[in-house]
Order: C-alpha cells, then structure tokens, then sequence
C-alpha cells in the first residue's frame, strides 16, 4: 500500500540526464509533445517507448512520434544534457 505524503517537494522544472541509457518518463497527463520538442536540448540516438507490456522503437530522426502521458521511454544519449519538459 502506498502512504500519502501530504507534504511534498514540487517536480523539478528541468533534469539531468547522462551519455548512454536513461528511462524518462512524460510529466505531462493530458498531452503529446513530439519527442524532438520533449528531448530538445540533448543528443540522443534511440528512443523506446513501453506500452502494453511491450517496446516500441521510435524512428528518427526527425523524432516526429509523440511523447504520450503514461508510459516510459529508454533514450540512448550520445552526451550529458538538461530535459526541459
């Protein structure tokens, strides 16, 4: 069971992510932002979304495929870079 924490920090504005593999998740809960606007600032090479107990590779680039509310994305990064989501 999951306590209810009544007292809690704000989600960051922006984070850090590092070269190689880093699972990223889509803060937002009603919309779809393309990936390139979502990862805009970082060098990445592969992207993969989880859904239904499954991965998707997104194709690219251009990274035209949204970043959709709810699921998970293994993102291959070729650099350390700041998400501004």
């Amino acid at each position: 069971m999951r306590a209810v924490i009544e007292d809690h920090p704000e989600l960051p504005l922006a984070y850090d992510v590092l070269v190689g593999w880093n699972m990223v998740a889509f803060k937002s809960t009603t919309a779809n932002v393309p990936a390139t606007d979502y990862l805009g600032g970082t060098e990445y090479v592969r992207i993969y979304r989880f859904e239904n107990g499954a991965w998707f590779f997104i194709p690219g680039p251009p990274y035209e495929d949204p970043i959709e509310p709810g699921l998970g994305y293994w993102v291959a990064l070729t650099e350390p870079g700041t998400i501004y989501p």
